[in-house]
C-alpha cells in the first residue's frame, strides 16, 4: 500500500483521471467534482510543452491539494509524440516537485532512467510501467517484468497489456493476486471488466479518462466511479487527519 497525500493506495479501490492535450481549469474543476483521487498528467498528449507555461500549470494544480501522476510517455510505449530523451528529462525535472509520482518505461534508456534517482533523491514515489498494445504475454514474462520493475527502483509496477481472450484476463488476474503494490489493467473490449474489477481485487489504480481516452477500452471516469458505488466501493477520498 501507498499513502499519497492522504490518499491510501490499495486499500479501496482509486481513480486516477487522465489529463490529455493540455491543462484545461474546467476539465480538472469537473473531475474533482466527479470524485477523483489523483490526477495523471499525460505529458505527451500535450503540443505545448514549454517548461515555463507547463510548471506554471502543474503549481496551481498541486495547490488543489490532489496526488499528481505526471507521466511523459515514449512513442513505442503509446505516447502520442515524439519526445527525445533530452526533452522528456527536462520535463521530468522541471515537474517533479510538484509531483506526487512519476511514471516511467521499464524499456527506458539508461539515460532517461536517472529520473528515478532524481525522484528518490526528493522522497517521490515511482512507478515502472509496462504497456503491449499486441497481445498478452505469458505468465512467465509477466512475473519477470515484475521483478525487473521493482529492481529498477519501481515503487510500483503498472502493467498494461492487450486482452483478445478470457484467458488473457485469468492471466492478468494471476498476476494482480501475486503481486503487491502493482497497477494491472487490460485493454482493449475485453479490458472494460479490468478497469472495474481489478481495483476491487487490489490493483493500486485504475484510469479514467477526462476529456479523451489514451488506450483502447479506457473508460470515462464518471462511469468507473459509478460503478464503484453500485458495487460498494465508493471512492472515499483523502484519510481523515491526514
Amino acid at each position: 500500500m501507498m499513502l499519497i497525500k492522504g490518499v491510501e493506495l490499495g486499500r479501496a479501490p482509486r481513480i486516477a483521471g487522465v489529463v490529455v492535450d493540455g491543462i484545461k481549469s474546467p476539465a480538472i474543476k469537473s473531475a474533482l467534482k466527479t470524485g477523483v483521487d489523483l490526477l495523471e498528467l499525460r505529458i505527451d498528449t500535450f503540443r505545448d510543452r514549454r517548461i515555463g507555461p507547463l510548471t506554471e500549470a502543474v503549481k496551481r494544480i498541486e495547490e488543489a491539494g490532489v496526488p499528481l501522476i505526471v507521466t511523459v510517455r515514449s512513442q513505442k510505449e503509446g505516447g502520442k509524440f515524439p519526445i527525445p530523451d533530452s526533452d522528456r528529462i527536462a520535463i521530468f525535472n522541471a515537474l517533479m516537485p510538484f509531483a506526487d509520482i512519476v511514471d516511467i518505461e521499464l524499456s527506458s534508456s539508461e539515460r532517461l532512467k536517472n529520473v528515478i534517482k532524481s525522484a528518490g533523491r526528493l522522497n517521490k514515489k515511482v512507478i515502472i510501467s509496462y504497456h503491449n498494445f499486441n497481445s498478452t504475454p505469458g505468465v512467465g514474462k509477466l512475473q519477470d517484468i515484475i521483478s525487473k520493475g521493482r529492481s529498477a527502483g519501481g515503487d510500483a509496477v503498472k502493467i498494461a497489456t492487450f486482452a483478445r481472450s478470457r484467458n488473457d484476463l485469468v492471466r492478468l488476474t494471476r498476476i494482480l493476486i501475486d503481486s503487491r503494490d502493482s497497477i494491472v489493467i487490460a485493454m482493449g473490449g475485453y479490458g472494460m471488466y479490468s478497469r472495474v474489477f481489478f481495483p476491487m481485487l487490489g490493483s493500486l489504480l485504475t484510469y479514467g479518462s477526462i476529456t479523451g481516452d489514451t488506450a483502447p477500452g479506457q473508460l470515462p471516469l464518471r462511469i468507473i466511479k459509478r460503478q464503484f458505488e453500485l458495487y460498494g466501493f465508493p471512492s472515499s477520498g483523502p484519510v481523515a487527519g491526514a
